[in-house]
């Protein structure tokens, strides 16, 4: 499942899949004791009698059979596509967590599956609401893991680089330039004026639009956007990186407020013995809003 330079991807492989099964909960009201033989396991709760610590089970492993090749996430088992670029590896798909303020494209699930979430920064962060409009450059860590799995962080727009520099260096096709060899061919809308995408690295980058601080979804076929780890010097305001489908370009010279909601790509920690940050409380800054940034 992991690939590079110019190997095949099928969009079915952007879907993601859990790997456990679900769980329906019964009210407490109910003391009967109910056997399924389906796949959905069934939890009784009694008002008669308080349950003995020794009869809780504990929660199933999601991950115990996923493909070592794959990222498994713990925390839903949900599968990602692992890509390795140069010292680097990334998830080969947008991350699909279901964090609180983190949307589905128009609301529905089905383009979750294929495009992944899209996440307001402090949500992408992993952050409380209030740092939406005050700075959080005290407690946001070196690998900043947000709500990317365990072992993963939001990159930092070093990170992006770093992408860039490898793969300029080693695209074997060098009149291409990082808006076509990083999108795949799928998602994007065809235009006669630039070419279409070739991934030619993995990374896999989807069309799947953004959702906007007043809640309306846009550009779906027509814009990428990454959240970076890194804050504007508008504490309200925060940096990400681009890939447009007439744009030939990857660039990173853009900043918008928290509130909007983009795709987040984790990245690989390396290993570090860099202590855990303490989240100090959010102070509010001085700093005037710019009225004319969206």
């Amino acid at each position: 499942m992991v690939y590079r330079d110019s190997s095949a991807f099928h969009p079915a492989l952007a879907d993601t899949a859990d790997a456990g099964p679900d769980t329906t909960e019964i009210p407490e009201s109910s003391e009967a004791s109910i056997a399924s033989s389906s796949s959905v396991k069934v939890v009784v709760k009694s008002s008669a009698s308080e349950e003995s610590s020794s009869s809780v089970v504990p929660p199933p492993d999601l991950c115990e059979n996923a493909p070592e090749e794959m990222l498994c996430d713990k925390r839903d088992g949900k599968l990602y596509r692992l890509v390795h670029i140069g010292t680097q590896t990334w998830m080969g798909q947008n991350l699909d967590y279901a964090a609180d303020g983190s949307f589905c494209y128009d609301n529905k699930h089905e383009n979750c599956k294929v495009f992944g979430r899209l996440y307001t920064w402090v949500a992408a962060m992993g952050l409380d609401k209030s740092y939406a409009t005050s700075s959080a450059a005290g407690v946001i860590a070196k690998e900043h893991r947000g709500a990317c799995p365990e072992g993963f962080h939001i990159p930092k727009d070093a990170d992006f680089n770093a992408l860039l520099i490898y793969t300029k260096n080693n695209n074997r096709y060098p009149k291409e330039n990082s808006g076509t060899y990083l999108k795949m061919a799928f998602s994007w809308k065809y235009s006669e004026d630039w070419p279409t995408g070739t991934d030619r690295f993995g990374f896999g980058a989807m069309a799947s639009g953004f959702r906007n601080a007043q809640g309306v979804f846009r550009e779906l076929g027509h814009d990428a956007d990454y959240w970076v780890a890194e804050e504007s010097n508008n504490p309200s305001h925060a940096p990400y990186w681009n890939l447009y489908y007439d744009n030939d370009e990857f660039l990173g010279d853009y900043s918008k407020k928290k509130t909007y909601a983009y795709s987040v790509r984790c990245l690989k920690d390396k290993k570090s013995a860099d202590k855990p940050h303490a989240e100090p409380k959010p102070h509010a800054e001085s700093a005037p809003e710019d009225s004319t940034a969206e």
